[in-house]
């Protein structure tokens, strides 16, 4: 097994590989940790690698040039060997649009909560009146907002229609969905065919609505995932043609509702607290242990 980023190219990896017919490409990756054959690459784990970095004196058009070089050929050669990825980037990109997820987790039979896409101002204060339970707001990415001195992440929060900002809403797309009040949160990580569920109990009122707020609130415990909701979740997993999946649930006492599906979400944490032996799981399937 090899570890590197894609950021040591060029710098601490060399890549040779020469295009032999149908046989396809043969060559190596040179790392600092020995020489990687491209024709023993049995399986390949991508986990959030970081841009490439170039010398210095390398700037302007030229840098532009090396890197989507770079990209193109680094990347090109990776997605042509006939590997089981973990899962390929192109998978991760369509799955990370969360419209997508709600909507591909809706037609696999997945129980999702009212939610509105909207720019319009009116229309967010119409939904926010017409749900019964109140409304919380999610961001559509990541959300990390960075400023010359802060890096500010944008959690899911509660919202009523008095804290709605005209200007700020009209300025970009907005996720408004209804509030679950729920009796714990879940987390099913999916490898291959393997399920492994473990409820997140809250101890805070913010970790309640978003338990990444305060993890020093939470605990944890195994969860055993119904049939209903691991037949769906398999067939939301074929749509994108995923092997890996870290999905999220609020739980009551009639429903498992779907909120978001990370393609390329952390375990190790939960593996620890939970009692899960999801890495393990994740070696067999890197091994070419049957899918």
């Amino acid at each position: 097994m090899s570890r590197f980023d894609v950021a040591d190219f060029p710098r601490r990896v060399t890549i040779n590989a020469e295009l032999q017919d149908e046989i396809g490409w043969r060559g190596w990756f040179e790392t600092e940790s020995g020489r990687i054959l491209l024709d023993q690459v049995k399986s390949i784990y991508y986990r959030r690698p970081t841009s490439f970095i170039f010398p210095d004196d390398v700037v302007g058009g030229d840098l532009t040039f090396a890197a989507a070089e770079a990209r193109r050929g680094f990347g090109g050669l990776l997605f042509s060997l006939p590997t089981r990825w973990v899962n390929h980037p192109a998978s991760v990109a369509d799955a990370e649009f969360k419209p997508a997820q709600l909507h591909a987790a809706a037609s696999c039979g997945l129980t999702t909560p009212r939610t509105l896409l909207t720019s319009d101002p009116d229309q967010a204060r119409l939904f926010c009146q017409t749900v019964e339970k109140g409304i919380v707001y999610k961001p559509l990415s990541a959300a990390n907002i960075v400023t010359d001195d802060e890096v500010r992440l944008v959690f899911t929060s509660r919202i009523s229609a008095a804290d709605f900002d005209d200007a700020d809403l009209s300025l970009t797309m907005n996720l408004f969905q209804e509030w679950i009040p729920k009796h714990y949160d879940a987390r099913v990580t999916v490898i291959g065919q393997r399920f492994f569920g473990a409820a997140i109990h809250a101890a805070s009122s913010d970790a309640y609505i978003d338990w990444r707020t305060d993890y020093d609130s939470l605990s944890y415990e195994p969860l055993n995932v119904p049939v209903r909701v691991r037949n769906s979740i398999a067939a939301y997993m074929k749509r994108f043609k995923l092997l890996y999946g870290a999905f999220d649930f609020a739980v009551t006492d009639d429903h498992w509702y779907f909120l978001e599906c990370n393609a390329n979400g952390q375990f190790g944490w939960l593996e620890a607290e939970a009692g899960l032996s999801i890495t393990a799981a994740m070696a067999d399937l890197l091994a070419g242990s049957t899918i």
